[in-house]
């Protein structure tokens, strides 16, 4: 009689290695194909976790639980209305002014051109000066700020989503379990949001104060940009900065532009890493590579809504695995 044959231990953890890779790349594909319904979701949970501290605060001075509900989705109907009209105005300003600075970014491009060839550069094979382009990459910014009006014009949806997230917590509170893994998990994903948008906040109105300083057309339009990139990770600097050298560039001169940008670096360096991390929880704030991972993950899985909700899933998900790994129980493996 033969004994049936086990495979040896190292064995059995590649397999599992491989069935665990294979599970997160249909997890991935699953979500991606559903990314236009996942956003919808997932940011709605995202605001509930928001404006829950303010339905809470209103139960705890008896206001009656429907009461409660439409105050607080109220509340939501008028951030989302200043934030949209904010986005709109910015977005719809700033496609207007851009024609108007067509010939001096023509001009500028020239400038570069002639720059490179008196080197002896040929500019075609050093870069591709369409990357460089003032115009286009005044472009995207218009385009951010045109993209997220369009992701936030389905407030209607979300707001509902919401207002039945937060029927559903007055009826049984169940949906956040006191003192358990989801009461843990929506506790730091709203610290880091308070953090973020306050330091935020900050941020912007310094950014305000200096385009009003320097003369740069669309203070408030970049300001407004500034605020939003301050919730994405890693890459959101770039991206609210580059806009308004280039335009203080065509403006001013590029005295004032590199002004902007020493200016703009200093106030991301002291906010990110002098003022965020004395007001992060221990183990709340990730470490840069994460921060960037998460956000290429998010953003391709998601699309852009991915790069807004990339830190708050990654903290979720590391608290989740965490306590999966406090909490797992004692089977007695190994003892005899």
């Amino acid at each position: 009689m033969s004994l049936p044959v086990t495979p040896p231990p190292r064995a059995d953890a590649r397999y599992r290695i491989l069935i665990g890779t294979a599970a997160l790349v249909i997890i991935a594909a699953g979500i991606h194909e559903a990314a236009q319904v996942l956003n919808s979701i997932l940011l709605a949970m995202l605001l509930t976790l928001t404006v829950v501290p303010a339905f809470e605060a209103l139960r705890r001075r008896g206001v009656p639980p429907g009461v409660a509900v439409v105050l607080t989705t109220l509340l939501l109907v008028g951030g989302l209305l200043l934030l949209l009209g904010m986005l709109g105005f910015s977005g719809t300003r700033l496609l207007q002014v851009l024609p108007h600075y067509q010939d001096r970014a023509q001009s500028l491009r020239q400038q570069l051109e002639t720059l490179l060839a008196a080197r002896g550069i040929e500019p075609g094979r050093v870069l591709s000066l369409d990357l460089v382009d003032p115009n286009r990459l005044l472009g995207l910014a218009a385009g951010i700020l045109s993209g997220l009006g369009a992701v936030l014009s389905q407030a209607l949806l979300l707001i509902l989503i919401v207002a039945f997230f937060l029927a559903e917590r007055s009826v049984r509170d169940r949906m956040v379990q006191p003192r358990g893994t989801a009461e843990r998990v929506a506790r730091d994903i709203r610290q880091y949001l308070g953090i973020t948008a306050l330091t935020g906040l900050a941020f912007s109105v310094l950014v305000y104060v200096l385009m009003l300083i320097i003369g740069t057309d669309l203070a408030l339009v970049w300001a407004v940009l500034a605020f939003i990139m301050n919730f994405v990770p890693n890459v959101g600097i770039i991206l609210s900065v580059v806009p308004p050298v280039l335009l203080t560039l065509l403006e001013h001169g590029w005295q004032r532009a590199l002004l902007v940008l020493a200016t703009f670096l200093v106030l991301n360096f002291v906010v990110d890493n002098l003022v965020k991390p004395r007001f992060m929880l221990s183990g709340l704030d990730l470490p840069p590579i994460v921060g960037l991972l998460s956000l290429l993950v998010w953003a391709y899985l998601l699309g852009p809504v991915g790069a807004l909700l990339a830190i708050p899933l990654t903290i979720a998900i590391r608290r989740v695995l965490g306590e999966a790994d406090v909490e797992m129980p004692d089977l007695g493996v190994g003892h005899s």
